[in-house]
């Protein structure tokens, strides 16, 4: 598991410039907004649903806490 975590933490100065899936701001809203039934529930975290929603591949975000996802998310995702 760690390994995979390494290998996309070293790819993310490449990614950054070329090969993130961008979103709006208003899908980041509207995917948050749907997010908040999920989390009432328990079920999953935010970073995991944010990868099958936009068909991400982001192993670091599996792993983050919901408020680091969000930031990661808003940084690197969002435009």
């Amino acid at each position: 598991m760690f390994d995979r975590i390494a290998k996309e933490l070293e790819a993310q100065p490449l990614r950054k410039s070329n090969r993130y899936h961008y979103i709006t701001k208003k899908e980041f809203d509207d995917f948050i907004k749907g997010f908040l039934f999920e989390e009432i529930k328990g079920n999953t975290k935010l970073g995991e649903e944010f990868c099958k929603k936009f068909g991400e591949t982001n192993h670091l975000l599996s792993i983050l806490s919901n408020k680091a996802a969000t930031e990661h998310i808003r940084k690197f995702y969002v435009k």
